[in-house]
C-alpha cells in the first residue's frame, strides 16, 4: 500500500516517521556513505524540518515501511537549487506550480539479499507518485540520480528526458525529468502485475 503524509502527521503517524527516516539513516548513511546528518539513528535534513514536504510510503501487510520518497514544491526551496547547483554546468534551474522535485528516494534492501522485492517496492512507489501527479495537478517530476538507475526506470516504465550530466569530478549523475500521464501509470500498473501475479497497488 501506498500512502501520502505531511508534516501535519508527525504527531498521529511518528511510528511511521521514525521507520522512514531510520530507513533512510541505514540506506544513506551506513550503506552507500553520504554525507548526511543522523541523530538518534534517524536521517533528517533542513527540507525534513523547515520546508513543506510531501512523503511517499510503501507499506506491507504489517505496516511497515518498506520504501519511501519526498516531494517539494520547485515554487520552494529545493536540493536542485542548492546543494545540488553546483554539480551541473548547464542552468537546470526549474521552478512551476507544476513541477515538483524528488529527493530521498529509499528502497532497503530486503533479509533474503535478492532485488526482486526492491525493484516490486520502486516500482509501487513510482506508480504512487504518478497516480499523486495526476490527482494534484502536477505535471512533471524533477530529480538528480546516478545514470545506472536509467535501467531501472525503463524497466519499471517511467524513464526521465535527461536534463543534463552532472561534471565528471561528481561522479556519473543526471538530472532528469518525468512527465507524469495516464499512459506511463498504466505501463507501470501492467508491468508491476505482470511481476507479482495480478495483485493491485493500493494508495491512501
Amino acid at each position: 500500500m501506498i500512502i501520502t503524509l505531511t508534516n501535519a502527521d508527525r504527531i498521529e503517524r511518528q511510528a511511521l516517521f521514525d521507520q522512514m527516516f531510520q530507513s533512510r539513516a541505514a540506506v544513506f548513511y551506513d550503506r552507500l556513505g553520504w554525507d548526511v546528518t543522523v541523530e538518534n539513528g534517524r536521517e533528517m535534513d533542513w527540507y525534513d524540518r523547515q520546508a513543506e514536504p510531501v512523503y511517499l510510503l510503501a507499506l506491507d501487510d504489517e505496516q511497515r515501511v518498506r520504501g519511501s520518497l519526498r516531494l517539494l514544491a520547485t515554487t520552494g526551496p529545493t536540493m536542485l537549487q542548492s546543494e545540488f547547483r553546483h554539480f551541473f554546468d548547464d542552468d537546470v534551474d526549474v521552478a512551476a506550480p507544476t513541477i515538483w522535485e524528488c529527493t530521498r528516494f529509499c528502497v532497503p534492501p530486503v533479509a533474503d539479499g535478492t532485488s526482486r522485492n526492491v525493484n516490486n517496492v520502486s516500482a509501487e512507489l513510482l506508480i504512487g507518485l504518478c497516480e499523486l501527479c495526476l490527482n494534484s495537478g502536477i505535471e512533471f517530476i524533477v530529480g538528480v540520480y546516478e545514470t545506472p538507475m536509467t535501467r531501472v526506470y525503463a524497466r519499471i516504465g517511467w524513464c526521465p528526458e535527461r536534463l543534463a550530466q552532472a561534471r565528471p569530478e561528481i561522479g556519473d549523475i543526471q538530472v532528469g525529468i518525468w512527465e507524469a500521464s495516464p499512459e506511463v501509470r498504466a505501463t507501470m500498473r501492467q508491468r508491476l502485475s505482470a511481476r507479482i501475479g495480478g495483485r493491485q497497488v493500493l494508495m491512501a
